[in-house]
């Protein structure tokens, strides 16, 4: 090999490195961070308006909201203008049809996530009075990537169907192929001592049976439920599928510093504290022979670069 090819040889492999490097970087950039709330806003016993300014503003860069005893359309309006407010995005919502006074909520960062669907699991529906877990399929519109978020208000009176309620979820979440967040008040009084040593509602168990379900735990356990007599864990963020591969950024339960003085609660907030979980998100699904065979496939990318870069060397 002449000298004239030995420093093309080396020109070609140092600019290889560099461009791969710059791809890699790249992709990594684009992974996605997904911050969602779990938060019972307590109809019938709040002022969504206070809610809103009070509790939810001061929250920063909350992408979706699952949202339990929401009361009708004006409440989901009021509780969309606190989740907007200091942050550069559009909200839009989605409400579900059942519970009358308590209804469920969705309030997701239309910048950020395309809603492809939304559908109510009305089997969850026991009875007919009370709530159908309302789910949502989005997209994330930087990379595509899609899950399934899920907001349950289980049921707290009748002990016998809030378990059935929890084994139909861990039936219905073994037939998804997506990843699903699912969030909401549960109902299952996870002591914050002794909820490890079995002090909780058996629903708990039955809907992670098997891990069909996974609990993100908070980092802190404190009691959700401003209460004199339940020092207990009632809402919960939850993962299944491929979203249990998540990377878990942070999750905690807010307002839990004594000092706020969260609880006990009055007749304009919640009763609830609400629970944050944040994951960060594959940038890219496919790998291996899977992203060879795609046109967006990341190796594809370097392979075509590769060509072209070494075909303007030899010309």
């Amino acid at each position: 090999m002449n000298s004239f090819s030995q420093i093309r040889a080396g020109l070609i492999g140092s600019v290889l490195v560099t461009l791969i490097s710059s791809i890699a970087i790249s992709r990594a950039a684009s992974a996605e961070n997904l911050t969602v709330v779990s938060f019972n806003v307590e109809s019938g016993g709040s002022d969504p308006v206070v809610m809103a300014t009070q509790q939810m503003a001061p929250l920063d860069g909350v992408d979706v909201w699952g949202l339990s005893e929401v009361q009708n359309e004006a409440w989901v309006n009021a509780l969309e203008t606190g989740a907007e407010a200091g942050e550069q995005a559009d909200f839009d919502s989605i409400l579900g049809t059942t519970g009358g006074g308590d209804r469920l909520a969705i309030l997701y960062n239309s910048t950020l996530l395309e809603e492809v669907r939304h559908e109510e699991l009305d089997e969850l529906n026991l009875g007919g009075n009370v709530r159908a877990a309302l789910v949502a399929q989005f997209r994330l519109r930087q990379t595509g990537e899609e899950f399934l978020f899920v907001v349950n208000h289980l049921y707290r009176s009748e002990t016998e169907l809030r378990h059935e309620q929890s084994r139909l979820l861990n039936a219905w979440v073994q037939e998804q192929s997506l990843p699903v967040i699912a969030v909401g008040d549960y109902n299952f009084d996870f002591n914050v001592t002794d909820g490890d040593q079995g002090d909780r509602d058996a629903g708990f168990d039955l809907l992670t049976q098997n891990e069909a379900f996974v609990w993100i735990r908070p980092k802190d356990l404190i009691a959700t439920f401003c209460s004199t007599k339940y020092n207990s864990i009632l809402d919960f963020v939850f993962v299944a599928n491929a979203a249990k591969t998540w990377t878990v950024e942070s999750s905690e339960v807010l307002f839990a510093d004594p000092t706020s003085n969260y609880c006990p609660d009055d007749e304009i907030t919640s009763d609830h504290r609400p629970i944050e979980a944040t994951f960060q998100l594959p940038s890219d699904q496919a790998d291996g022979e899977a992203s060879l065979s795609q046109p967006g496939g990341w190796f594809r990318q370097v392979l075509q670069a590769i060509a072209s870069l070494v075909r303007s060397l030899q010309s």
